[in-house]
């Protein structure tokens, strides 16, 4: 009898049936027709479970991947919703700490009898017995690991002309705790721990067959010589593997976009797995003219090159895969022991963006996730950090596609964080998982850097070495850092980056005014950083917080913060009630919270712009998006709709950004592209809170490309009321108005009290006073659109808003429903939205949407604002209308 070959490869997170990557021989994706049951519910032995004929019908019917808990939700068997008020609790059952069985019949075409079947797990959460056709072909010693795809030969258990049966028992994994338990999706103070720990199948299970030899895990790296990028040295490598007991003599073929073709022999002895290389020394043919080069979206196009590879015996084909790849360079370097710049083809790029966070249940749709990935784009973003929560192909295809770089690596605060704790068995599945990710991404044109660890260095540094040994090995093209923090590694040196707060509320000015580099001001490399919460719209609120229960100190409420340190909003609601006055209702409150977010969240962004390449490289938002409905730390919340925190973003990392400096008061622009600007205007307009002009002034400016510059200070002005407005706009030398940015500012100043800060924020001695905006003289606006474009898959509206009256018009938000009783249309792109108008004003807001998601609805536009005379305002008759931007009930 042949034995298991047992191999460990590219690693877990739910690949799809379609990725980039594909085999042309035999595939079988084993996805839909699943059933699973507790081993509690159903006790009988294994060997009769993995026979055909079993009666299964009281078992449930499921699709891999899944948790546990989300097969059950997908079977509706709660009635309930887990994320509404504390629900999440209900979900506790003693039968999710025992097995769980995972059951599927399959049969093969008869084109692949008498060839090699290979049986692929790529993640299973966390440890599984695996029963083919009643015989046990692996136990849980050997098959544990999420982060690992696990490779096991079952030619001589398969039926090449009947029906087969696959059966896993999976355990969940050991209850986290700190720094001991298994080597899992792990989570920290953002996120309550789903009860079953997301114990299940977490990636696909397939079935491979090769005739004796295959091929597999595609890498194309490029050199160029820099900084020309006239020629791309590429050089191919692959992992060949003989599926039998006799040696081989195989032949590999590639092909770069059916152009550029190469081939290479090679002999294998029984069951041998290696590396074949071309390098283009050695084939001159990869040295490539005139590259397709993939880029940051932001910088140039995202162009992907297509490698096709073959093994063939004795002239007969083993197996053909296909994989795009980006032509392309990524390297770091430090500018000081402080701050790593990240390069991409040989150009420094600032690196602004945030971290992902998959489903709290692990549950993945194509369309979110490309959904997901348009907003990171629309805010201007051009990085999304994942921290040890590894997505599937279809993510990571995405971000490719769409020009978006990537950073990730071992996650933080539990068990991964410590090593020193770890036994054999779980130092074998750490280095195994690291062997899987490296040969899964090493090839994804999107992946800018590695890191080793997320909090720290890996505290026994014989890890780090071992994890840097497999890197090397599998030939991992991009930069690798040991930490996300600002530590020393003993082995690897300084990181370059920083994770020194704050995750809490600060106010505007922070960002700039920390001079000394303990804390979370602009220098380094902010991996992870944020002004804390960001409270969701009221539509949002309702869907997971009761509606008697909407009050920042209910349990519902504070069950949707974090945990530990973050555990409520208290900061930020003290900080809101000093700033912006007292809140009658929640409404009133959501109201203030979203002013509050956006200013926060803007000024942290622009403060980045303003210092990048000087004291500051890079800035990562902690988070992107919740894996659950939450209060803390999105740019937009679980049901997609971005509120305060977004807009605030995307305004500050406009292209060509027009700022104000909190600290000095002057008034700069930040450029983002990559070419000079000139005979450009900056103008700057003070009013008081009663719409009249107290100061303005127009300066004629220029910039570098990919630089920052301040051009005059703001004098201090006589006659100001407690609470005023500076509105800033910057036109080119063709007149256009390239950027529009409003400030609302007081005289009373906010004071840091620095000596109290801690790991997560820096409290205030003195709030700044914006309460004069709750009384704001009323101001009308005049609503009308037309539909700019629609195709077959997306609509187009430019609105356009008029503010008629005297004073300013605060905080205007534009809202789509669908219908004029409906819900919000989301997702949806707004080209700006939280915006103030002068007196007399105009501007035209873009709104996009795709018509599934209006339900074939004709839009209706509900616009707002803080100070909105709703009476005197008009509309466009049935298609828009007004309501209170900051209602008291």
């Amino acid at each position: 009898m042949k034995k298991l070959i047992f191999t460990l490869i590219l690693p877990f997170t739910f690949c799809q049936a379609f990725s980039q990557s594909r085999q042309e021989n035999f595939q079988l994706i084993l996805k839909d027709d699943w059933k699973m049951q507790s081993a509690v519910t159903d006790a009988a032995p294994a060997d009769k479970i993995s026979k055909e004929n079993y009666d299964t019908q009281s078992w449930y019917k499921v699709s891999v991947p899944t948790t546990i808990i989300a097969g059950l939700l997908a079977n509706k068997i709660y009635d309930f919703d887990p994320f509404m008020g504390r629900n999440l609790m209900k979900l506790k059952d003693a039968k999710l700490d025992k097995p769980w069985w995972f059951r599927r019949e399959f049969t093969l075409p008869a084109a692949e009898n008498g060839k090699n079947v290979i049986l692929r797990l790529h993640g299973i959460n966390y440890k599984a017995n695996v029963w083919l056709n009643g015989i046990k072909i692996a136990d849980s010693t050997r098959i544990k690991g999420p982060f690992r795809i696990i490779q096991l030969d079952v030619t001589n258990h398969i039926n090449y002309t009947g029906n087969n049966v696959l059966a896993l028992e999976v355990v969940r994994p050991f209850t986290p705790n700190k720094s001991r338990g298994d080597l899992a999706i792990d989570y920290a103070d953002w996120i309550p721990y789903p009860p079953d720990y997301n114990g299940g199948i977490v990636n696909n299970i397939e079935l491979k067959t090769y005739d004796k030899v295959g091929v597999q895990y595609p890498l194309v790296t490029t050199k160029f010589d820099l900084p020309s990028l006239a020629v791309a040295h590429l050089t191919v490598d692959a992992q060949v593997t003989n599926y039998t007991n006799t040696a081989q003599d195989a032949v590999i073929k590639g092909h770069i976009n059916n152009d550029v073709a190469f081939e290479q022999k090679v002999h294998l002895m029984p069951k041998e797995s290696k590396n074949i290389t071309f390098t283009s020394e050695a084939f001159k043919q990869l040295n490539i003219q005139n590259p397709r080069i993939w880029w940051p979206w932001q910088y140039g196009k995202p162009e992907l090159n297509r490698v096709d590879l073959s093994a063939e015996v004795d002239g007969k084909v083993g197996n053909t895969l296909w994989e795009k790849f980006g032509i392309k360079q990524m390297d770091s370097k430090l500018l000081n022991n402080e701050s790593r710049v990240f390069m991409v083809n040989g150009k420094q790029i600032m690196i602004r963006g945030a971290a992902w966070s998959p489903d709290i249940f692990q549950r993945r749709s194509p369309e979110r996730q490309e959904q997901e990935v348009k907003l990171v784009r629309d805010m201007n973003m051009n990085i999304i950090r994942s921290e040890g929560k590894m997505e599937d192909d279809n993510f990571y295809d995405l971000c490719d596609k769409y020009g978006m770089l990537v950073m990730t690596g071992w996650m933080c605060c539990g068990v991964w964080q410590h090593p020193e704790h770890w036994d054999a068995a779980e130092r074998k599945v750490a280095m195994a998982s690291d062997s899987s990710v490296m040969y899964w991404l090493r090839n994804k044109a999107s992946l800018l850097v590695w890191l080793n660890g997320s909090d720290m260095p890996p505290t026994d540094t014989s890890v780090e070495r071992d994890y840097l040994k497999i890197e090397k090995a599998l030939k991992w093209p991009n930069p690798v850092i040991a930490t996300a923090n600002e530590g020393k590694s003993k082995v690897s040196g300084y990181s370059g980056v920083k994770m020194a707060g704050p995750y809490e509320w600060v106010p505007p000015i922070y960002w700039e005014s920390d001079s000394t580099h303990k804390f979370g001001g602009t220098w380094s490399f902010a991996t992870e950083i944020s002004p804390g919460p960001s409270i969701p719209p009221y539509e949002s609120l309702i869907k997971f917080i009761p509606k008697d229960s909407l009050s920042t100190s209910s349990a519902a409420w504070l069950y949707h913060c974090g945990t530990g340190s973050f555990g409520t909003t208290k900061v930020f609601d003290k900080a809101l009630t000093e700033r912006y006055g007292a809140s009658a209702t929640i409404k009133n409150y959501i109201a203030k919270a979203q002013a509050q977010n956006y200013e926060a969240h803007r000024a942290m962004m622009e403060a980045y712009g303003l210092k990048k390449y000087d004291t500051a490289t890079g800035v990562v938002q902690w988070m992107l998006s919740n894996p659950w409905p939450g209060i803390i730390w999105h740019t937009y919340d679980y049901y997609l709709y971005p509120a305060g925190t977004y807009f605030g973003m995307k305004k500050s990392m406009e292209p060509l950004h027009v700022m104000y400096s909190y600290k000095t008061k002057e008034v700069g622009i930040i450029n983002s592209y990559a070419k000079k600007f000139t005979g450009l205007q900056v103008k700057a307009t003070v009013y008081n809170i009663d719409g009249s002009i107290k100061y303005t002034k127009t300066a004629p400016a220029a910039v570098d490309a990919d630089a920052s510059k301040m051009f005059f200070a703001i004098p201090a002005v006589t006659g100001l009321s407690p609470t005023y407005f500076v509105r800033l706009q910057l036109t080119d030398n063709a007149g256009n108005v390239q950027s529009i940015n409003w400030y609302w500012l007081s005289q009373k100043a906010e004071v840091l009290n620095w000596k109290k800060s801690t790991w997560f924020t820096t409290p205030e001695s003195a709030y700044t006073d914006y309460t004069a905006l709750q009384q704001i003289p009323k101001t009308a606006l005049k609503l009308s659109h037309i539909q700019g474009s629609a195709g077959s898959d997306s609509t187009t509206h430019e609105v356009t808003i008029t503010n008629t009256g005297k004073s300013v018009a605060f905080f205007v938000h534009l809202r789509a429903l669908k219908g004029k009783e409906g819900d919000d249309i989301l997702p949806v792109i707004f080209s700006d939205n939280y915006i103030s108008l002068a007196p007399g004003e105009t501007r035209i807001i873009k709104c996009t949407y795709s018509n599934k998601d209006a339900m074939n609805n004709t839009p209706y536009f509900l616009t707002s604002a803080w100070n909105l005379d709703t009476e005197k305002s008009t509309g466009d008759g049935d298609q828009s209308g007004f309501e209170d931007g900051l209602p008291v009930d």
